[in-house]
């Protein structure tokens, strides 16, 4: 028994040695979320939309649509999601308890990002800066959102960086998202999402309910949707004309060939063949079917992009122009997005 009492006495000590470390850690973690959530709360905005439902007994009817966005320039440009603003009869904002109205810069239904613009912006807000430098999380840090849910300001919410995705089943994503731990929904759609850093990592685009969860499109491809929506209200995708397929190799290894080349079609113009082994586009490595769309997600039509193919053992670098993404490009029809959450308030 007194051996069983020192035993307990040191287990005892040490729990009470640790204990104020402990404390520490949490306090300067708290700390840190703090001071994230004060420095970013200011250029998040409540966004409503209102949408015409037809009418009933000659009565126009209307459907109300919330969503959270945030300002990214001092002439009170701001981010939404485009389903709380394409199509919309009305668009507006709120904002430290006051309404401001806004006119539509640009859409992208691919992505689901939305620009606006706030017509008589507030004499004071903060602008979240988008840096596309900012490397992908780590998966398994914190992750921090600040939404307005409901009617509410403002509002931090905590969750944890679960993934980096290609695709959700056979739905093949136009680039590669963010998955997260936290849960877009009553409003909350279109908001930052920053790392305990304070580094704007990407903007919530779609909800994943069945993981109680959300994507978010990275910020180097969110900075590539706003600058063409900026600049001319819509974006047009590049395309070279070629269809692809995957094929194991000797080292268990896939490699993704051509597996159709559309005769004058750019590919088929630049000397692209069914059969070559795709290593490259635009700089962007390809190590599988999936990284192709997220490689043509940054090209632009009518400019030439650099292209790296093997043909036998024969490394080939080409130069192809492209041309505007068809409609209904077989490359990518799999992944016309994502659902994003509708919330109809």
């Amino acid at each position: 028994m007194r051996h069983t009492h020192v035993w307990f006495a040191l287990a005892l000590g040490l729990c009470l040695q640790t204990l104020p470390a402990a404390i520490n850690d949490a306090l300067a973690l708290q700390g840190r979320l703090l001071a994230v959530f004060e420095q970013n709360r200011a250029a998040v905005v409540r966004v409503k939309a209102a949408y015409s439902a037809g009418e009933v007994d000659a009565k126009a009817q209307v459907t109300l649509r919330v969503g959270t966005g945030f300002f990214i320039s001092k002439e009170g440009h701001v981010l939404v999601s485009a389903s709380r603003a394409a199509g919309a009869s009305r668009v507006w904002i709120e904002y430290a308890g006051k309404s401001y109205a806004t006119e539509s810069v640009g859409h992208d239904r691919l992505t689901n990002i939305s620009v606006l613009r706030v017509l008589e912006p507030p004499e004071e807000f903060s602008i979240i800066k988008l840096d596309p430098s900012e490397p992908l999380p780590a998966i398994g840090s914190i992750a921090i959102a600040i939404t307005c849910p409901l009617d509410f300001g403002p509002t931090p919410v905590l969750g944890l960086f679960t993934g980096i995705e290609k695709k959700l089943g056979t739905k093949v994503f136009p680039t590669s998202y963010i998955r997260t731990s936290i849960a877009v929904d009553g409003g909350q759609g279109g908001c930052p999402i920053l790392d305990l850093n304070g580094r704007f990592i990407g903007m919530s685009v779609a909800s994943i309910t069945e993981l109680n969860g959300s994507f978010s499109l990275p910020v180097d491809a969110l900075v590539r949707v706003r600058d063409d929506l900026m600049f001319s209200g819509h974006i047009i995708y590049g395309w070279m004309g070629f269809e692809v397929t995957s094929k194991l190799l000797e080292d268990d290894s896939n490699g993704v060939y051509l597996s159709k080349v559309i005769e004058g079609a750019p590919a088929a113009d630049a000397g692209l063949l069914e059969g070559d082994k795709l290593i490259s586009i635009a700089g962007r490595s390809i190590e599988d079917v999936f990284d192709v769309p997220g490689a043509f997600f940054f090209t632009r039509a009518n400019q030439f992009t650099p292209v790296e193919i093997y043909r036998g053992d024969e490394l080939i670098k080409l130069s192809v122009k492209t041309l505007p993404r068809p409609e209904k490009d077989p490359l990518i029809s799999a992944g016309e997005g994502l659902e994003p959450q509708e919330t109809a308030e």
